[in-house]
């Protein structure tokens, strides 16, 4: 697991980037619960404490703003989580479109050179068939160019397994 600067856990993988969301929902569930019993315990002693219905009202708003407020630490601690899960799946995209981008050059390339080496048999092929004068000539050439034909497969066979 890395750590950035600020103390962001950085998740190596997807189980642990979902581990990480998972605990954190688990800590936002916890603390919102822990806030709003005592934001209740608070409300129910203010409301008795209160002897008349203004005290009441105001222990009212001020039972109100505490839950806003631990919605509030609640949906942070889940969105940094959010954050950091939608981080390593934004990475993990970059890192696929990168290799499939190399890949892609690679098979280009390999494609290309397969191309001019089958070319080049080609062309050694007629050249041999141009001086050759009987079959026994003749057949060699192709056997030339039939296993230079071959390994030129063999070589865009390999480069493509990479």
């Amino acid at each position: 697991m890395n750590t950035e600067e600020t103390g962001t856990r950085k998740p190596a993988d997807f189980n642990e980037a979902r581990a990480l969301l998972d605990d954190a929902w688990d800590r936002a569930k916890k603390v919102y619960k822990e806030a709003k019993e005592q934001a209740d315990i608070v409300h129910k002693q203010a409301k008795n404490a209160a002897v008349d219905k203004e005290g009441k009202k105001r222990a009212d708003e001020a039972h109100k703003e505490a839950m806003e407020e631990a919605k509030k630490v609640r949906d942070s601690i889940v969105n940094v989580a959010q954050a950091a899960f939608t981080e390593f799946w934004r990475q993990q995209d970059a890192d696929t479109q990168d290799a499939a981008a190399k890949a892609k050059e690679r098979s280009a390339l390999a494609q290309k050179t397969h191309e001019e080496a089958k070319e080049q048999a080609d062309i050694a092929h007629r050249e041999a068939m141009s001086q050759a004068g009987d079959g026994q000539s003749r057949k060699k050439a192709d056997d030339v160019r039939k296993e230079a034909r071959k390994q030129a497969k063999q070589a865009y066979d390999e480069a493509m397994k990479k």
